[in-house]
């Protein structure tokens, strides 16, 4: 057999076998990959299932700021809604001193106060309404000593000569107590109307 014939025999069997080699390799390869790449899934989805419960809280814990700051947001609306209805009352009692009708409005306060209380009293009242006071207790045969204090807007307090009881019967006063009553309401009318 002349060289050439064993050369080509031999080149023959060499590019068998690195064919024989590269497939076996390729195919090892392949599978490296597959494995790799069932373990990346595996890995993936561990991540995954460890990441997605606190990305769901934090989620939720955003949501809940929002809607904390939201309900915040809207208490704060609502209560200046409410200072300000009552801030237009206010500025509305102060004319009451001025109009037709205070001297009517005292001696209802006034007979509600006698009412409450018995005995030695005293009535402070702001200074310009120390001569409807003295007629009003007087109408109403009350022996109540007089004291001139300042009441803005109106009204008096009717006290026992040793203080123990207080009744505070001004303006300013049942505004405030009306204002604790009717809060919620008034919160419901203005925030339903806007």
């Amino acid at each position: 057999m002349p060289l050439a014939n064993i050369l080509g025999a031999m080149q023959t069997q060499a590019d068998a076998e690195i064919a024989r080699i590269t497939d076996a390799a390729e195919r090892e390869a392949a599978q490296l990959l597959a494995e790799a790449e069932t373990q990346a899934s595996a890995v993936r989805a561990r991540h995954r299932a460890r990441v997605e419960p606190l990305i769901a809280t934090q989620a939720a814990s955003v949501l809940n700021r929002a809607k904390l700051g939201a309900l915040r947001a809207y208490a704060n609306a609502r209560e200046h809604l409410v200072n300000d209805a009552f801030a237009q009352a206010h500025a509305r009692l102060v004319c009451v001193r001025a109009s037709n009708d205070y001297a009517a409005i005292f001696r209802a306060l006034a007979r509600e106060a006698i009412q409450a209380l018995r005995g030695d009293l005293i009535a402070r009242v702001d200074p310009r309404d120390v001569a409807l006071a003295h007629a009003t207790f007087t109408a109403l045969g009350a022996n109540v000593a007089i004291q001139a204090a300042p009441i803005p807007l109106g009204g008096l307090e009717l006290a026992t000569r040793d203080g123990r009881i207080v009744i505070d019967n001004t303006l300013a006063a049942r505004l405030e107590r009306a204002r604790e009553m009717v809060r919620g309401p008034v919160a419901r009318i203005l925030v339903e109307r806007d």
